[in-house]
């Protein structure tokens, strides 16, 4: 069976506290706001008498505890956003790839080297972080034709990304993509080597058509062009480009929603502070709970006494630090996801 293409958008999903937060000697790379949690006195040194059977070494611990910290930021974030935040989780749902009248209607093979399918482009899209969820995929080819090669592509950048497996010819796959668009566009289209026939499917259902009686490019607003797409592959290089009026066979459902974590990560330095004091309360939690007989050094006694006072410490400046930002934190111009530019009311709570 000839291989099946899926050409898609930007699915990068970047753990952006890690460019915000290091530990000085283990990291990779030095953290863009110059930050490490060596400043508030947990070194690579004191993180080794903590490790347990969980860990292997304090940068498993330092990192762990950093992830978890990120999160409950955003959490709190969110929780303190709500009220400006627009109440749709999803504000764009539909199917792209309809049959056009019923299956005896098909679409001819176009050869060897040329694929068809669905393209869907988000653009211009400047003021809102956005995000694509691709939740089913169905292409209506003979049920013989089983384990089709799936490749994702970038349009914007005709870069290949992935390879997936389309298990059966006319069979609803659940696939689970999802793809960001953070205030650029988002270009991503489905694709398979057309040597096989296929039910006839368009954009959408209804009359679209121009004077001559032909099916019109349809485009699905207010966010996302679904049209079909023509195009070469010869393993390296795309050409030949072009949107159709038809899917070639191929049909998928997505919905369109905020992408509140890729805007959070987007002004992440505002914030580097409250992960510091985080990520410093959740390794003094950890350390706190373990048992003197779970640790891996038994040969080093810790003063417990001393870690709650510097946990209450950094727990203080935690919430002042979140205060302050809070305070004086402004809502983003954006008319999908938030609701207006007031400033917030942070009530503070020792974590």
């Amino acid at each position: 069976m000839p291989p099946f293409y899926f050409i898609f958008g930007l699915n990068n999903f970047i753990m952006c506290e890690s460019s915000l937060l290091a530990l000085r000697g283990c990291s990779n790379s030095a953290p863009s706001t110059g930050l490490y949690i060596d400043q508030v006195g947990l070194t690579e040194g004191l993180l080794s008498q903590f490790i347990s059977d969980q860990y292997d070494t304090p940068l498993e611990i330092f990192e762990d505890k950093r992830s978890l910290a990120w999160k409950k930021i955003q959490t709190e974030m969110l929780n303190n956003l709500n009220s400006f935040m627009k109440a749709d989780t999803v504000i764009d749902n539909r199917r792209v790839g309809q049959i056009n009248t019923n299956s005896t209607s098909t679409t001819t093979a176009q050869g060897a080297g040329s694929y068809v399918g669905v393209r869907l482009i988000m653009s211009p899209q400047r003021t809102s972080f956005l995000k694509m969820f691709i939740s089913e995929l169905m292409v209506y080819i003979d049920s013989v034709n089983t384990n089709v090669d799936v490749l994702v592509f970038d349009l914007v950048q005709n870069k290949l990304i992935e390879t997936i497996t389309y298990s059966q010819g006319s069979t609803e796959q659940y696939i689970s993509k999802t793809y960001l668009s953070k205030r650029r566009k988002l270009d991503i289209a489905l694709v398979y080597e057309s040597t096989v026939d296929a039910i006839k499917t368009v954009p959408k259902y209804g009359n679209c058509t121009d004077c001559s009686g032909r099916i019109k490019d349809v485009v699905i607003c207010p966010f996302v062009n679904g049209i079909g797409v023509q195009l070469d592959w010869d393993g390296t290089t795309i050409s030949n480009l072009a949107n159709k009026s038809v899917t070639g066979g191929v049909s998928v459902n997505y919905n369109i929603e905020c992408d509140r974590e890729s805007y959070l990560c987007s002004i992440g330095s505002t914030m580097s502070m409250a992960l510091l004091y985080a990520t410093a309360i959740e390794i003094y939690d950890y350390a706190l709970t373990i048992s003197p007989n779970d640790r891996v050094n038994t040969a080093v006694s810790i003063n417990r006494d001393e870690m709650f006072e510097a946990r209450d410490i950094m727990a203080k400046k935690y919430n002042t630090e979140m205060n302050t930002l809070l305070t004086n934190f402004r809502m983003p111009s954006d008319s999908y996801c938030f609701n207006c530019k007031e400033n917030l009311k942070y009530i503070t709570a020792l974590p």
